[in-house]
């Protein structure tokens, strides 16, 4: 199921049977300055010299300063005037995450995920493999559902606690979560922010969504399980538990349920958003809407301290999403976009297939260098320009597929990949385990490969 974008136009000439833009031919001043600006940003993100948020807000500052200021003497420097800025950012995606976010403000207070891995641990009864593969699932499901990060900010630091009753290292827990969260987070319009970002951008619903994305993600979660067991069969081999009876009676104590009434009121208020979200595009609703229609509604039902609930609010990363929407938007105003697009497609040509799997590895690899959300962001436009080009794509929408497959299972191969990769680091750092890029990138590029393996193949079957 595919609904085709209204976007850019691409009016022109034929050359060498490639419908070509008028507009690229050499860049003008405004395109190249503003490609400077996104790549600054970039490497800013990537390299950690800025903060992330701080780094695209500055981006698109520079954008709207040298519009107004530099472009009122010369022209020809005119970027993004503002009411242009604000077309630029994604608004559903901004209402969908915050929506979500305020939700899981709510829900985490009532200690729930925290329960419900203790009890996989007593399940378990000290068998490793068992307790990791309860966590893999939860984090799985989760991801699918709630936003990433979040899953992992509350997961891991029980993890971290679970793998020291047990006896075993930490990273034998955190790092499969991780994987397994991206690669969750791909399963469902909301998980991942590659995924929400392209989902709002091509407008499909949420159940479209699944039917192209589900299966695939699926198996690779099914195929990820099966290589963790191999990678960590030294740690999950049966032997003598060596729990911890003083942690884990402490992690019992602290896993019980705070508030029931209102985490009764948050699963009614949850499943009312699936089944929004399920029946959503009957009546043209963006996902955004219904986010935040059930976040409104939970807010006025449990009544919660306001304060603290905003504080829980991550309103970095929606300053982020909308400070770099901004940027790529002075991008593709300028023409520098469709400049880069007319260079791919000539590599692509006319078949679909070749330009998917292109898509799909480059995107990846690209992931894997740097974060995916901006890499996202700015990609975009350019499986526009290819769906719109290129004979069948935009039937099956196979490139967008692709750029999604790409960039969230390409997420995982390094530490810099994806947000909840950072936020894992930092919170094994936080309990005294330095992970290095070289560690993460063992199991992670291994895991990547197979993941893209599986896609490619789905591509090519599927559509």
């Amino acid at each position: 199921m595919f609904f085709p974008v209204s976007g850019l136009s691409w009016s022109g000439i034929h050359h060498a049977n490639v419908l070509v833009p008028h507009a690229v031919g050499d860049l003008g001043i405004a395109a190249v300055i503003s490609s400077l600006v996104f790549l600054l940003v970039f490497i800013a993100i990537s390299f950690q010299l800025l903060h992330e948020t701080a780094a695209a807000m500055l981006g698109a500052a520079a954008i709207l300063l040298l519009t107004y200021i530099g472009g009122s003497h010369n022209p020809n420097l005119q970027i993004l005037s503002f009411e242009q800025a604000m077309n630029s950012v994604d608004w559903n995606v901004i209402f969908l995450i915050m929506g979500m976010m305020s939700f899981m403000a709510i829900l985490a207070e009532t200690n729930v995920f925290r329960w419900m891995a203790i009890r996989f641990y007593h399940a378990s009864h000290g068998n490793t493999w068992l307790l990791t593969l309860s966590l893999l699932l939860l984090t799985g499901v989760t991801s699918a559902l709630l936003n990433d990060v979040t899953v992992i900010l509350l997961l891991v630091p029980l993890s971290i606690q679970l793998a020291l009753a047990i006896g075993i290292h930490p990273y034998t827990l955190v790092i499969p979560e991780v994987l397994i969260s991206n690669i969750g987070g791909a399963g469902t319009l909301i998980g991942n922010p590659p995924s929400t970002i392209v989902g709002s951008y091509i407008g499909i619903s949420f159940v479209g969504y699944l039917a192209n994305m589900l299966p695939i993600v699926l198996a690779c979660m099914v195929a990820v399980l099966i290589a963790i067991r191999l990678m960590y069969r030294t740690e999950f081999a049966p032997r003598e538990c060596e729990s911890s009876s003083a942690l884990v009676e402490k992690l019992s104590r602290d896993s019980d349920i705070r508030n029931r009434d209102t985490l009764l009121k948050a699963g009614v208020i949850g499943l009312l958003i699936i089944v929004g979200f399920i029946t959503a595009d009957q009546v043209d609703m963006p996902p955004g809407v219904v986010a935040f229609s059930g976040a409104a509604l939970l807010i006025a039902w449990v009544r919660p301290d306001m304060s603290r609930m905003i504080r829980e609010v991550d309103w970095t990363t929606l300053l982020f999403f909308i400070a770099l929407f901004i940027v790529v938007g002075g991008m593709e105003e300028t023409g520098a976009i469709q400049w880069l697009a007319t260079r791919i497609a000539v590599i692509a040509g006319e078949n679909a297939d070749r330009a998917a799997l292109l898509t799909t590895w480059v995107s990846a690899f690209a992931s894997a260098i740097v974060a995916n959300i901006p890499f996202t962001v700015a990609a975009l436009p350019v499986a526009e320009f290819l769906t719109d080009m290129i004979p069948g794509a935009a039937s099956s929408g196979i490139i967008y597929w692709a750029l999604v497959l790409g960039a969230d299972l390409g997420g995982n191969a390094t530490i810099l990949g994806s947000a909840p990769n950072i936020v894992a680091i930092g919170l094994l750092a936080q309990a005294g385990y330095r992970l290095s890029f070289q560690r993460f990138a063992r199991d992670g590029i291994i895991v990547t490969v197979i993941t893209l393996m599986l896609a490619s193949i789905w591509l090519l079957v599927r559509y």
